[in-house]
């Protein structure tokens, strides 16, 4: 009895501080979010983009992304007929180009993922039952930097899409031909203007069943976290009404800050540092730090950039088709992908030499 008179009023403050949380909650978080939203329309009016820039080739860049995304491919589910001739294309495709091997069986790297429960994206309200795949292989190629003692840059684009349902087809252009495709040429261009540092190219299977194919770059051991210096990771870069490309992950890692203002002012879309933010600071706007194959890299402690489009109408429904592509639009934002290439390949060169 004494006992529950000493704790009295240590419970009713619990009880009362627990009662305010709640009922302030949604209040709070509506501020929060409405504070967000003005940020981000700011950064929207200070976005002023630059004349295009003609170093790469959209048409091919189009081929390669009609082909991915047409009927044949059938949506490019993992393990389909579909989804093993768009892997063993893309193969093929960094052979042509001279990318070495970088797989664990030449340019593939087969795996398979057993059905489970993953308690972490139940934690995020996230589908938690993860699917099993049966046949699923990353392609990997390596192109070498010229100063071969520093780590390689990994940039990452998911192959595979939602497949057939019935026997309708969800082609996948936008979600994500158009990060395949810009991968491709953008490992054409840098063959021919290498880097400082070596670029590994990795078009990665089972992202849309929960990110496997990252996941199973490190569960396999093909890579260690520290083996990698930055993952840029490109995924939905064809469409969008406003021009506009986001770019996650400056808030993880301010340095990025500069470097994005600098690629700004090169760049012929507007570039947005938004939506890597966590709830607390950004209420209910969608943090898109975990939303892709970037998050994995997140997760494993490698800086990362993630560069995408809004979602829209067409995501992830059968009107996703090489047709509703921004043809003039795309091949500007990759364009602004090579430039933040060459400056963070500039910056973390001599950020690696300092030390």
């Amino acid at each position: 009895m004494v006992l529950l008179k000493k704790l009295r009023w240590p419970l009713a403050l619990v009880v009362i501080a627990i009662l305010a949380y709640y009922g302030l909650k949604p209040y709070w978080l509506t501020q929060l979010t409405q504070q967000e939203s003005a940020r981000i329309i700011t950064l929207k009016q200070q976005a002023v983009p630059a004349a295009p820039l003609q170093r790469l080739d959209a048409e091919r860049m189009m081929a390669d992304l009609s082909w991915l995304a047409a009927a044949e491919r059938q949506g490019r589910s993992p393990g389909t007929a579909g989804g093993i001739a768009a892997r063993l294309w893309i193969a093929e495709q960094f052979a042509t180009i001279g990318l070495a091997p970088a797989g664990s069986e030449g340019y593939l790297h087969p795996y398979s993922v057993t059905e489970h429960f993953s308690l972490r994206r139940w934690f995020r309200g996230k589908n938690a039952v993860i699917p099993g795949v049966a046949d699923a292989a990353n392609v990997l190629g390596l192109l070498a930097g010229t100063e071969p003692g520093l780590k390689p840059l990994i940039i990452t684009a998911h192959y595979d899409h939602l497949g057939m349902h019935g026997d309708t087809i969800f082609y996948g252009a936008d979600d994500n031909a158009s990060g395949v495709a810009a991968m491709l040429e953008l490992a054409r261009y840098l063959k021919q203007q290498p880097l400082r540092h070596s670029v590994l190219f990795v078009a990665l299977d089972s992202e849309e069943k929960g990110l496997q194919g990252a996941v199973a770059l490190f569960r396999t051991g093909l890579f260690d976290a520290d083996q990698l210096r930055f993952n840029i990771n490109i995924d939905m870069l064809s469409r969008d009404t406003e021009q506009q490309l986001f770019a996650v992950g400056s808030y993880h890692h301010p340095w990025l800050q500069p470097l994005l203002q600098q690629v700004q002012q090169q760049s012929a879309v507007k570039l947005i540092a938004a939506h890597d933010r966590p709830w607390y600071k950004a209420g209910h706007t969608q943090d898109w730090t975990l939303s892709s194959d970037h998050g994995v890299f997140h997760q494993q402690g490698i800086p990362f950039i993630y560069f995408g489009v809004a979602d829209h109408a067409d995501y992830h429904t059968p009107r996703d088709t090489a047709d509703k592509v921004d043809v003039a639009f795309y091949h500007q934002v990759v364009e602004t992908v090579l430039n933040f290439l060459q400056v963070l390949d500039q910056q973390l060169a001599e950020k690696d030499r300092l030390n």
